[in-house]
């Protein structure tokens, strides 16, 4: 209950994050990697989400490539 109380005034992400790290840290002391996971690629992915949907409309054509664009980056930036 501690960890649900530590979780509010924060975005939604946030306290996903935040939960993942205090379950983590219950069951076995470490930081929790889905958590990291989440901090560092949370905002990439968003930016990249925008900048989709803003190509999608100027046009099909700009669409696809944007689309193209940000699934290679976003492989990119999870696998390294």
């Amino acid at each position: 209950m501690a960890a649900v109380t530590a979780l509010t005034g924060r975005s939604l992400i946030g306290k996903v994050a935040l939960a993942f790290a205090a379950r983590s840290r219950a069951r076995n002391g470490r930081p929790s990697k889905a958590a990291a996971f989440l901090a560092e690629h949370t905002g990439t992915i968003t930016a990249l989400g925008f900048g989709d949907a803003a190509a999608w409309h100027a046009g099909a054509t700009w669409g696809l490539i944007a689309t193209a664009a940000c699934v290679f980056v976003a492989e990119f930036k999870v696998r390294g």
